[in-house]
């Protein structure tokens, strides 16, 4: 009988667990959180678009006012998304992305230690696109109804211009960069317009 019962003891010890066992099994598990709403990731990214604002820190006065640029639309998408309308929020972060992007540029144009920049038959192709891009920075500008983002028609033109100048002085990093800062703020009035597109109002049965 005593045997029976030793064996049955023994038996219990092997099958439960020690109490520590027990905490470090718990403590293995992770807990689940509910996936992020489309408010909180909008809300995340526009967090990072202001840090990456505030990091351009550069003595250019072409960065200082694109920056500042890029501050009010992220103030204005912001404003959007506690009224609820996040594809124009979408859009307002969108353009002041774009803006920040335009401040890399201008640092990376003076960056010798970039990487190889494209030869120069690919740079005249991809200026020639941005040529294009440029020639319709007027028509986003009155699509925006925002009379302050004229100055961004100006910026796009400007670069633009300094990215011929520099092709044309075979400074390939220089037109590559330029280039791609004019494109970016195209870019950031074409999410303007955007921004301003009416919601649509489905349409009724009759």
């Amino acid at each position: 009988m005593r045997s029976r019962i030793l064996v049955t003891i023994l038996g219990l010890l092997l099958v439960v667990p020690a109490p520590t066992c027990l905490g470090k099994m718990a403590q293995g598990k992770k807990k689940k959180h509910p996936p992020a709403t489309q408010e909180q990731k909008l809300a995340d990214r526009i967090a990072k678009i202001r840090t990456h604002l505030s990091e351009a820190r550069d003595g250019d006065p072409a960065v200082t006012a694109l920056t500042g640029q890029g501050r009010n639309y992220a103030g204005k998408a912001e404003q959007q998304l506690a009224g609820g309308q996040l594809f124009a929020a979408d859009r307002l972060a969108g353009a002041a992305d774009a803006l920040a992007r335009v401040a890399d540029h201008l640092a990376h144009a003076r960056d010798e230690s970039r990487p190889q920049p494209p030869r120069l038959d690919e740079l005249a192709r991809r200026l020639e696109k941005t040529y294009f891009r440029v020639q319709q920075a007027d028509y986003f500008l009155a699509q925006s109804k925002d009379a302050k983002a004229k100055v961004l028609v100006r910026y796009a033109r400007r670069f633009y211009q300094q990215a011929r100048q520099s092709y044309d002085r075979k400074e390939a990093r220089q037109a590559d960069e330029f280039a791609k800062a004019a494109d970016e703020v195209v870019k950031a009035l074409e999410h303007l317009a955007q921004a301003a597109t009416p919601v649509p109002v489905p349409p009724l049965l009759r």
